[in-house]
Protein backbone atom coordinates (compact mmCIF):
# COMPACT_ATOMS: atom_id res chain seq x y z
CA UNK A 1 0.00 0.00 0.00
CA UNK A 2 1.44 3.39 -0.99
CA UNK A 3 1.27 6.35 1.30
CA UNK A 4 -1.43 8.68 -0.02
CA UNK A 5 -0.25 11.46 2.27
CA UNK A 6 2.47 12.13 4.78
CA UNK A 7 2.43 13.19 8.38
CA UNK A 8 4.08 16.45 9.25
CA UNK A 9 7.56 16.60 10.72
CA UNK A 10 7.04 17.38 14.40
CA UNK A 11 10.19 18.45 16.22
CA UNK A 12 10.96 18.42 19.94
CA UNK A 13 11.39 21.87 21.47
CA UNK A 14 15.11 21.18 22.00
CA UNK A 15 15.61 20.44 18.28
CA UNK A 16 13.80 23.65 17.35
CA UNK A 17 16.04 25.60 19.71
CA UNK A 18 19.17 24.18 18.09
CA UNK A 19 17.96 25.01 14.57
CA UNK A 20 16.93 28.48 15.73
CA UNK A 21 20.29 29.16 17.43
CA UNK A 22 22.18 28.20 14.27
CA UNK A 23 19.89 30.31 12.07
CA UNK A 24 20.29 33.35 14.35
CA UNK A 25 24.05 33.15 13.82
CA UNK A 26 23.57 33.14 10.06
CA UNK A 27 23.96 29.43 9.37
CA UNK A 28 21.69 27.08 7.44
CA UNK A 29 20.54 24.07 9.45
CA UNK A 30 18.23 21.11 8.85
CA UNK A 31 17.00 17.93 10.45
CA UNK A 32 18.22 15.22 8.10
CA UNK A 33 17.94 11.52 7.29
CA UNK A 34 16.03 8.92 9.28
CA UNK A 35 14.28 11.42 11.54
CA UNK A 36 12.63 13.09 8.54
CA UNK A 37 11.80 9.77 6.92
CA UNK A 38 10.24 8.24 10.03
CA UNK A 39 8.33 11.41 10.93
CA UNK A 40 6.73 11.50 7.50
CA UNK A 41 5.52 7.89 7.67
CA UNK A 42 4.36 8.15 11.28
CA UNK A 43 7.04 6.02 12.92
CA UNK A 44 8.42 7.08 16.31
CA UNK A 45 11.66 9.08 16.12
CA UNK A 46 14.30 8.62 18.80
CA UNK A 47 17.31 10.35 17.25
CA UNK A 48 17.36 13.66 15.39
CA UNK A 49 20.50 14.31 13.35
CA UNK A 50 21.19 17.88 12.25
CA UNK A 51 23.25 19.09 9.31
CA UNK A 52 24.45 22.69 9.06
CA UNK A 53 26.72 25.10 7.22
CA UNK A 54 28.42 25.96 10.54
CA UNK A 55 31.92 24.54 11.04
CA UNK A 56 32.66 22.39 14.10
CA UNK A 57 34.41 25.17 16.00
CA UNK A 58 31.48 27.49 15.28
CA UNK A 59 29.01 24.88 16.56
CA UNK A 60 31.04 24.57 19.76
CA UNK A 61 31.01 28.36 20.19
CA UNK A 62 27.27 28.72 19.61
CA UNK A 63 26.40 26.03 22.14
CA UNK A 64 29.07 26.78 24.73
CA UNK A 65 26.42 26.94 27.47
CA UNK A 66 25.31 23.37 26.69
CA UNK A 67 27.10 20.09 27.21
CA UNK A 68 29.37 19.45 24.23
CA UNK A 69 30.73 16.05 23.18
CA UNK A 70 33.41 16.20 20.46
CA UNK A 71 32.05 13.13 18.69
CA UNK A 72 34.07 13.43 15.50
CA UNK A 73 35.49 16.92 14.99
CA UNK A 74 37.77 15.68 12.20
CA UNK A 75 34.70 14.63 10.19
CA UNK A 76 32.64 17.64 11.24
CA UNK A 77 30.43 16.11 13.92
CA UNK A 78 29.72 17.63 17.32
CA UNK A 79 27.19 16.23 19.80
CA UNK A 80 25.20 18.86 21.69
CA UNK A 81 23.08 17.88 24.69
CA UNK A 82 20.05 20.15 24.88
CA UNK A 83 17.33 19.67 27.52
CA UNK A 84 18.73 16.24 28.30
CA UNK A 85 18.62 15.01 24.68
CA UNK A 86 21.75 14.43 22.57
CA UNK A 87 21.89 15.78 19.00
CA UNK A 88 24.61 14.99 16.50
CA UNK A 89 25.29 18.16 14.51
CA UNK A 90 27.42 17.69 11.38
CA UNK A 91 28.82 20.29 9.02
CA UNK A 92 27.74 20.07 5.35
CA UNK A 93 30.43 17.93 3.73
CA UNK A 94 31.64 15.97 0.75
CA UNK A 95 33.50 12.71 1.14
CA UNK A 96 36.44 11.64 -1.02
CA UNK A 97 37.88 8.18 -1.57
CA UNK A 98 36.87 5.00 0.24
CA UNK A 99 39.97 2.83 -0.04
CA UNK A 100 38.81 0.53 2.78
CA UNK A 101 35.14 0.47 1.64
CA UNK A 102 34.22 1.72 5.10
CA UNK A 103 35.28 5.30 5.78
CA UNK A 104 36.08 8.29 3.56
CA UNK A 105 39.78 8.93 3.05
CA UNK A 106 39.09 12.65 3.27
CA UNK A 107 36.24 14.98 4.19
CA UNK A 108 35.70 18.38 2.60
CA UNK A 109 33.36 20.87 4.25
CA UNK A 110 30.94 22.52 1.82
CA UNK A 111 28.51 25.39 2.05
CA UNK A 112 25.33 23.89 0.57
CA UNK A 113 22.90 21.26 1.80
CA UNK A 114 22.61 20.08 -1.82
CA UNK A 115 26.21 18.87 -1.81
CA UNK A 116 25.72 17.24 1.58
CA UNK A 117 22.61 15.30 0.55
CA UNK A 118 24.41 13.97 -2.53
CA UNK A 119 26.65 11.78 -0.31
CA UNK A 120 23.73 10.04 1.46
CA UNK A 121 23.03 6.33 0.95
CA UNK A 122 19.37 6.03 -0.06
CA UNK A 123 16.87 8.53 -1.42
CA UNK A 124 14.51 8.10 1.55
CA UNK A 125 17.41 9.08 3.82
CA UNK A 126 18.44 12.05 1.67
CA UNK A 127 15.65 14.29 2.93
CA UNK A 128 16.28 17.46 4.94
CA UNK A 129 13.82 19.64 6.83
CA UNK A 130 13.44 22.87 8.71
CA UNK A 131 10.29 24.78 9.53
CA UNK A 132 11.06 27.73 7.23
CA UNK A 133 11.85 25.80 4.02
CA UNK A 134 9.93 22.57 4.61
CA UNK A 135 11.20 19.36 3.00
CA UNK A 136 14.34 19.50 0.84
CA UNK A 137 14.08 16.58 -1.60
CA UNK A 138 16.63 16.51 -4.42
CA UNK A 139 16.67 12.82 -5.31
CA UNK A 140 13.05 11.68 -5.37
CA UNK A 141 13.00 10.55 -1.76
CA UNK A 142 9.38 11.60 -1.23
CA UNK A 143 8.25 9.61 -4.25
CA UNK A 144 10.19 6.56 -3.11
CA UNK A 145 8.81 6.99 0.40
CA UNK A 146 5.28 7.13 -0.99
CA UNK A 147 5.85 4.02 -3.09
CA UNK A 148 7.83 2.16 -0.40
CA UNK A 149 11.04 1.82 -2.36
CA UNK A 150 14.68 1.63 -1.24
CA UNK A 151 16.90 3.18 -3.94
CA UNK A 152 20.45 4.47 -3.77
CA UNK A 153 21.22 8.14 -4.28
CA UNK A 154 22.81 8.06 -7.72
CA UNK A 155 24.86 5.10 -8.97
CA UNK A 156 24.46 1.98 -6.76
CA UNK A 157 28.00 0.78 -7.48
CA UNK A 158 29.43 4.06 -6.21
CA UNK A 159 27.32 4.03 -3.06
CA UNK A 160 28.23 0.45 -2.19
CA UNK A 161 31.91 0.98 -2.98
CA UNK A 162 31.93 3.94 -0.56
CA UNK A 163 30.67 1.82 2.32
CA UNK A 164 29.87 -1.86 1.78
CA UNK A 165 27.78 -1.89 4.96
CA UNK A 166 25.13 -0.09 2.89
CA UNK A 167 24.40 -3.52 1.37
CA UNK A 168 23.09 -4.68 4.72
CA UNK A 169 21.52 -1.31 5.53
CA UNK A 170 19.35 -1.67 2.41
CA UNK A 171 18.21 -5.09 3.59
CA UNK A 172 17.63 -3.81 7.10
CA UNK A 173 15.47 -0.89 5.92
CA UNK A 174 13.50 -3.25 3.70
CA UNK A 175 12.91 -5.60 6.64
CA UNK A 176 11.98 -2.89 9.12
CA UNK A 177 9.93 -0.63 6.84
CA UNK A 178 8.42 -3.20 4.49
CA UNK A 179 9.87 -1.35 1.48
CA UNK A 180 10.95 -3.16 -1.68
CA UNK A 181 14.49 -2.65 -2.98
CA UNK A 182 14.55 -1.04 -6.42
CA UNK A 183 15.63 -3.47 -9.18
CA UNK A 184 19.02 -1.97 -10.07
CA UNK A 185 19.87 -1.32 -6.41
CA UNK A 186 18.98 -4.95 -5.59
CA UNK A 187 21.02 -6.36 -8.46
CA UNK A 188 24.08 -4.29 -7.63
CA UNK A 189 24.02 -4.99 -3.91
CA UNK A 190 23.91 -8.74 -4.57
CA UNK A 191 26.79 -8.37 -7.01
CA UNK A 192 28.79 -6.34 -4.46
CA UNK A 193 28.13 -8.66 -1.50
CA UNK A 194 31.72 -9.94 -1.47
CA UNK A 195 32.87 -6.49 -0.35
CA UNK A 196 31.29 -7.15 3.04
CA UNK A 197 34.55 -8.88 3.95
CA UNK A 198 36.04 -5.43 4.49
CA UNK A 199 33.44 -4.55 7.14
CA UNK A 200 34.06 -5.20 10.82
CA UNK A 201 32.23 -8.11 12.43
CA UNK A 202 30.69 -5.80 15.02
CA UNK A 203 29.08 -3.57 12.38
CA UNK A 204 27.76 -6.60 10.47
CA UNK A 205 26.30 -8.15 13.63
CA UNK A 206 24.52 -4.90 14.48
CA UNK A 207 22.87 -4.70 11.05
CA UNK A 208 21.87 -8.37 11.03
CA UNK A 209 20.35 -8.00 14.49
CA UNK A 210 18.23 -5.07 13.25
CA UNK A 211 17.30 -6.91 10.05
CA UNK A 212 16.05 -9.94 12.00
CA UNK A 213 13.91 -7.71 14.21
CA UNK A 214 11.95 -6.35 11.24
CA UNK A 215 8.36 -7.36 10.57
CA UNK A 216 9.28 -8.12 6.95
CA UNK A 217 12.44 -10.18 7.57
CA UNK A 218 11.00 -13.29 5.89
CA UNK A 219 10.79 -11.65 2.47
CA UNK A 220 14.28 -10.16 2.79
CA UNK A 221 15.99 -13.36 3.99
CA UNK A 222 14.46 -15.31 1.10
CA UNK A 223 14.98 -12.73 -1.65
CA UNK A 224 18.53 -11.87 -0.63
CA UNK A 225 19.75 -15.28 0.48
CA UNK A 226 23.09 -14.85 -1.38
CA UNK A 227 23.91 -11.89 0.87
CA UNK A 228 22.96 -13.88 3.98
CA UNK A 229 25.22 -16.74 2.85
CA UNK A 230 28.12 -14.33 2.37
CA UNK A 231 27.90 -13.49 6.08
CA UNK A 232 26.86 -16.94 7.36
CA UNK A 233 28.09 -19.46 4.75
CA UNK A 234 27.05 -22.30 7.05
CA UNK A 235 23.43 -21.62 6.03
CA UNK A 236 24.02 -22.11 2.30
CA UNK A 237 23.80 -25.91 2.51
CA UNK A 238 20.28 -25.49 3.90
CA UNK A 239 19.10 -23.67 0.77
CA UNK A 240 16.56 -25.80 -1.12
CA UNK A 241 17.57 -28.84 0.95
CA UNK A 242 14.58 -31.20 0.76
CA UNK A 243 13.85 -32.60 4.23
CA UNK A 244 11.88 -35.54 2.82
CA UNK A 245 9.79 -35.50 5.96
CA UNK A 246 6.04 -35.73 6.49
CA UNK A 247 6.54 -33.30 9.38
CA UNK A 248 7.92 -30.57 7.11
CA UNK A 249 6.37 -28.74 4.19
CA UNK A 250 9.41 -26.60 3.35
CA UNK A 251 13.09 -27.01 2.56
CA UNK A 252 15.48 -26.41 5.47
CA UNK A 253 16.33 -22.78 4.65
CA UNK A 254 12.72 -21.74 4.02
CA UNK A 255 11.73 -23.43 7.29
CA UNK A 256 14.51 -21.57 9.12
CA UNK A 257 13.42 -18.23 7.67
CA UNK A 258 9.76 -18.79 8.55
CA UNK A 259 10.70 -19.76 12.11
CA UNK A 260 12.88 -16.65 12.42
CA UNK A 261 10.02 -14.48 11.25
CA UNK A 262 7.53 -16.17 13.62
CA UNK A 263 9.55 -16.22 16.85
CA UNK A 264 9.18 -13.51 19.51
CA UNK A 265 11.16 -10.37 18.79
CA UNK A 266 14.14 -10.84 21.08
CA UNK A 267 17.74 -10.96 19.75
CA UNK A 268 18.66 -14.30 21.32
CA UNK A 269 15.48 -15.88 19.97
CA UNK A 270 15.93 -14.41 16.50
CA UNK A 271 19.47 -15.73 16.19
CA UNK A 272 18.47 -19.06 17.72
CA UNK A 273 15.72 -19.45 15.13
CA UNK A 274 18.05 -18.43 12.30
CA UNK A 275 20.58 -21.12 13.26
CA UNK A 276 18.50 -23.79 15.00
CA UNK A 277 18.55 -26.24 12.07
CA UNK A 278 21.81 -25.22 10.40
CA UNK A 279 23.26 -28.73 10.89
CA UNK A 280 20.34 -30.60 9.31
CA UNK A 281 22.05 -31.19 5.93
CA UNK A 282 25.08 -32.57 7.77
CA UNK A 283 22.97 -34.92 9.92
CA UNK A 284 20.47 -36.03 7.24
CA UNK A 285 19.77 -39.71 6.58
CA UNK A 286 16.84 -41.72 5.28
CA UNK A 287 15.02 -44.38 7.31
CA UNK A 288 11.81 -46.12 6.28
CA UNK A 289 11.23 -43.55 3.56
CA UNK A 290 11.49 -40.57 5.94
CA UNK A 291 14.26 -38.02 6.36
CA UNK A 292 15.82 -37.91 9.84
CA UNK A 293 18.33 -35.60 11.51
CA UNK A 294 19.40 -37.25 14.76
CA UNK A 295 21.85 -35.11 16.70
CA UNK A 296 21.20 -31.99 14.64
CA UNK A 297 20.23 -29.86 17.64
CA UNK A 298 23.54 -30.27 19.47
CA UNK A 299 25.55 -29.87 16.26
CA UNK A 300 23.54 -26.78 15.27
CA UNK A 301 24.27 -25.29 18.71
CA UNK A 302 27.99 -25.83 18.14
CA UNK A 303 27.85 -24.20 14.71
CA UNK A 304 25.81 -21.29 16.07
CA UNK A 305 28.41 -20.79 18.78
CA UNK A 306 31.15 -20.52 16.12
CA UNK A 307 29.09 -18.20 13.91
CA UNK A 308 28.23 -15.79 16.71
CA UNK A 309 31.78 -15.72 18.02
CA UNK A 310 32.96 -14.88 14.50
CA UNK A 311 30.43 -12.04 14.40
CA UNK A 312 31.65 -10.89 17.84
CA UNK A 313 28.18 -11.10 19.36
CA UNK A 314 27.86 -10.41 23.11
CA UNK A 315 28.85 -13.42 25.24
CA UNK A 316 25.51 -13.55 27.01
CA UNK A 317 23.65 -13.76 23.70
CA UNK A 318 26.02 -16.49 22.47
CA UNK A 319 25.40 -18.55 25.59
CA UNK A 320 21.63 -18.11 25.45
CA UNK A 321 21.48 -19.02 21.76
CA UNK A 322 23.61 -22.12 22.38
CA UNK A 323 21.22 -23.33 25.10
CA UNK A 324 18.08 -22.55 23.10
CA UNK A 325 19.30 -24.41 20.03
CA UNK A 326 20.71 -27.38 21.96
CA UNK A 327 17.37 -28.04 23.64
CA UNK A 328 14.92 -26.77 21.00
CA UNK A 329 14.11 -30.31 19.85
CA UNK A 330 13.51 -31.59 23.39
CA UNK A 331 10.12 -33.38 23.63
CA UNK A 332 7.46 -31.45 25.51
CA UNK A 333 5.58 -32.95 28.43
CA UNK A 334 2.55 -31.25 29.94
CA UNK A 335 2.65 -32.79 33.42
CA UNK A 336 3.42 -30.39 36.26
CA UNK A 337 6.34 -32.45 37.55
CA UNK A 338 8.26 -32.28 34.27
CA UNK A 339 7.43 -28.61 33.77
CA UNK A 340 8.75 -27.75 37.24
CA UNK A 341 11.91 -29.79 36.64
CA UNK A 342 12.55 -27.84 33.46
CA UNK A 343 11.76 -24.51 35.06
CA UNK A 344 14.33 -25.47 37.66
CA UNK A 345 16.89 -26.56 35.03
CA UNK A 346 16.62 -23.55 32.73
CA UNK A 347 15.12 -20.78 34.85
CA UNK A 348 11.95 -18.94 33.86
CA UNK A 349 13.40 -16.75 31.12
CA UNK A 350 15.15 -19.50 29.14
CA UNK A 351 12.26 -21.95 29.73
CA UNK A 352 9.69 -19.61 28.20
CA UNK A 353 12.12 -18.65 25.42
CA UNK A 354 12.43 -22.35 24.60
CA UNK A 355 8.64 -22.54 24.42
CA UNK A 356 8.61 -19.53 22.10
CA UNK A 357 11.23 -21.14 19.84
CA UNK A 358 9.38 -24.47 19.77
CA UNK A 359 6.12 -22.73 18.84
CA UNK A 360 7.81 -20.81 16.02
CA UNK A 361 9.57 -23.98 14.87
CA UNK A 362 6.24 -25.81 14.77
CA UNK A 363 4.49 -22.99 12.93
CA UNK A 364 7.26 -23.00 10.32
CA UNK A 365 6.84 -26.74 9.64
CA UNK A 366 3.52 -26.06 7.94
CA UNK A 367 1.96 -29.53 8.37
CA UNK A 368 -0.98 -31.04 10.28
CA UNK A 369 1.38 -33.26 12.25
CA UNK A 370 3.28 -30.22 13.45
CA UNK A 371 0.03 -28.45 14.37
CA UNK A 372 -0.79 -31.19 16.85
CA UNK A 373 2.58 -30.83 18.53
CA UNK A 374 2.14 -27.05 18.68
CA UNK A 375 -1.14 -27.49 20.55
CA UNK A 376 0.68 -29.62 23.10
CA UNK A 377 3.40 -26.98 23.45
CA UNK A 378 0.80 -24.26 23.93
CA UNK A 379 -0.72 -26.33 26.74
CA UNK A 380 2.72 -26.64 28.37
CA UNK A 381 3.11 -22.88 28.17
CA UNK A 382 -0.29 -22.33 29.78
CA UNK A 383 0.40 -24.78 32.62
CA UNK A 384 3.86 -23.30 33.22
CA UNK A 385 2.37 -19.82 33.45
CA UNK A 386 -0.13 -21.13 36.01
CA UNK A 387 2.70 -22.74 38.04
CA UNK A 388 4.62 -19.45 38.10
CA UNK A 389 1.50 -17.43 38.91
CA UNK A 390 0.59 -19.74 41.81
CA UNK A 391 4.10 -19.36 43.22
CA UNK A 392 4.76 -23.11 43.19
CA UNK A 393 8.22 -24.12 44.35
CA UNK A 394 10.57 -25.27 41.59
CA UNK A 395 13.85 -23.52 42.45
CA UNK A 396 16.15 -23.12 45.45
CA UNK A 397 15.23 -19.44 45.60
CA UNK A 398 11.57 -20.36 46.33
CA UNK A 399 12.41 -23.08 48.84
CA UNK A 400 11.32 -22.11 52.37
CA UNK A 401 14.71 -23.01 53.87
CA UNK A 402 18.24 -22.14 52.78
CA UNK A 403 21.86 -23.08 53.38
CA UNK A 404 22.13 -21.08 56.57
CA UNK A 405 19.34 -23.16 58.09
CA UNK A 406 21.20 -26.38 57.28
CA UNK A 407 24.54 -25.07 58.57
CA UNK A 408 22.86 -24.10 61.85
CA UNK A 409 21.51 -27.64 61.99
CA UNK A 410 25.00 -29.16 61.62
CA UNK A 411 25.42 -29.72 57.88
CA UNK A 412 28.86 -28.91 56.48
CA UNK A 413 30.58 -28.23 53.15
CA UNK A 414 29.19 -29.76 49.99
CA UNK A 415 26.52 -31.67 51.88
CA UNK A 416 24.63 -28.37 52.36
CA UNK A 417 24.07 -27.87 48.64
CA UNK A 418 23.37 -31.55 48.01
CA UNK A 419 20.75 -31.66 50.76
CA UNK A 420 19.00 -28.55 49.47
CA UNK A 421 18.83 -30.13 46.01
CA UNK A 422 17.44 -33.38 47.47
CA UNK A 423 14.79 -31.52 49.45
CA UNK A 424 13.85 -29.47 46.36
CA UNK A 425 13.46 -32.72 44.40
CA UNK A 426 11.05 -34.00 47.04
CA UNK A 427 9.04 -30.78 46.94
CA UNK A 428 8.81 -30.85 43.15
CA UNK A 429 7.80 -34.52 43.21
CA UNK A 430 5.11 -33.75 45.78
CA UNK A 431 6.65 -35.96 48.49
CA UNK A 432 6.69 -33.05 50.94
CA UNK A 433 5.16 -29.60 50.99
CA UNK A 434 7.13 -26.38 50.78
CA UNK A 435 6.53 -25.41 54.40
CA UNK A 436 9.44 -24.20 56.53
CA UNK A 437 8.72 -26.38 59.56
CA UNK A 438 8.10 -29.46 57.42
CA UNK A 439 11.33 -28.91 55.50
CA UNK A 440 13.39 -28.34 58.64
CA UNK A 441 12.06 -31.56 60.17
CA UNK A 442 12.83 -33.46 56.97
CA UNK A 443 16.38 -32.09 56.89
CA UNK A 444 16.89 -32.94 60.58
CA UNK A 445 15.78 -36.57 60.04
CA UNK A 446 18.23 -36.92 57.15
CA UNK A 447 21.08 -35.53 59.26
CA UNK A 448 20.56 -38.27 61.83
Amino acid sequence: MAYSSFNGVILPSSAKKILSALKEKGFAAYIVGGAVRDSLIGKPVFDYDITTSARPEEIVGIFSDDKIIPTGLKHGTVTVVKEGKAYEITTFRKEKGYSDLRRPDAVEFVSSVEDDLRRRDFTVNALAYNEEEGIIDLYGGLSDLKNKIIRTVGDPDERFSEDALRILRALRFSSQLGFSIEKETAERLIAARGELRFISAERIFSEIEKLLSGDFSEEVLISFAPVVFTIIPELEKCYKFDQKSSWHRYDVYTHIVKATSAVDNKPSLKFAALLHDVAKPEKFFMKNGEGHFYGHAERSAEIANDVLKRLKAPNRLINEVFTLIKYHDMPVSDDDFTIKKRLRKFGEEIFFDLISLKLADGAAQGTRKANGEREKTLNVKKRAEEIVERGDCYSLSTLKIDGDDLVAMGYEGKTVGKMLENILDDVICGNIINDREVLLKSAEKRLI
